[in-house]
């Protein structure tokens, strides 16, 4: 089974967050990116989503970056490998909406486990299914994004790479609304700030940065802050043999 990805909702969704009534949901997100960039290090990085937010990710400090919307591996890699990536080849993974595209996610997610190296950062960005946006779903035109994407829970994404054995350093969400009406903007924009003392993992954008646990190679020797006596038996203790 390889990794495949729906090319027409790829495309539909970056013409959604080009649209003027969606520039909000634009900006939410780009706003967080700064924040994201402080849990993330590394020299080679790997960028997977919309290429409307690659430049974000593009410094020139990495030694490193490859950005790829497509992720679907020709027959010639080996069903193990289904990006073309060596083991531990990369040390920032970026996925943007790229989960919620995608036809098998969690395949998707034991790939980025493969390709990352032991001291890896993965940030991860998308539609949260567990908010607002997830509950209206089910009722809006399935034919138009992002309503035909597979959003994904917070609390999901969360287990899925504990289970693969990596710390959360950032969680966060925001657009709590799935509308963006220029009239009701300030109020929006409260509601927002409301959300993130009460409703913090509820918002419809999702972003959580996840760090690999590294594995020492070696055995750690421990070091005691206090002097420790050991003291003889007495002699009453001991087993005499007559």
């Amino acid at each position: 089974m390889k990794l495949n990805t729906n090319n027409y909702k790829y495309k539909e969704l970056i013409k959604w967050y080009r649209k003027a009534a969606n520039q909000p949901f634009k900006k939410a997100l780009n706003d967080q990116i700064p924040e994201i960039k402080k849990h993330i290090s590394g020299n080679n990085v790997l960028y997977i989503g919309l290429s409307e937010f690659t430049k974000k990710f593009e410094p020139s400090k990495y030694l490193s970056f490859i950005a790829i919307d497509e992720i679907t591996s020709s027959d010639d890699v080996a069903d193990s490998k289904r990006l073309p990536f060596a083991d531990n080849s990369h040390d920032v993974i970026v996925i943007i909406h790229a989960l919620d595209y995608t036809e098998n996610p969690y395949e998707l997610v034991r790939e980025i486990d493969r390709i990352a190296t032991d001291d890896a950062n993965v940030t991860m960005i998308g539609f949260n299914k567990m908010s607002i946006w997830g509950l209206i779903k089910p009722l809006m035109n399935r034919a138009i994004p992002p309503w035909f994407l597979n959003f994904h829970s917070v609390y999901s994404i969360r287990e899925w790479f504990k289970i693969l054995g990596y710390d959360s350093s950032y969680n966060d969400t925001c657009a709590l609304i799935p509308i963006a009406i220029k009239s009701i903007s300030k109020y929006v924009s409260k509601l927002g700030m409301l959300q993130k003392i009460f409703a913090s993992n509820y918002g419809g954008l999702y972003f959580l940065v996840f760090d690999k646990k590294m594995i020492p190679l070696n055995p750690i020797k421990l070091k005691f802050s206090e002097k420790y006596m050991v003291s003889t038996f007495p002699k009453s203790s001991l087993n005499r043999v007559k």
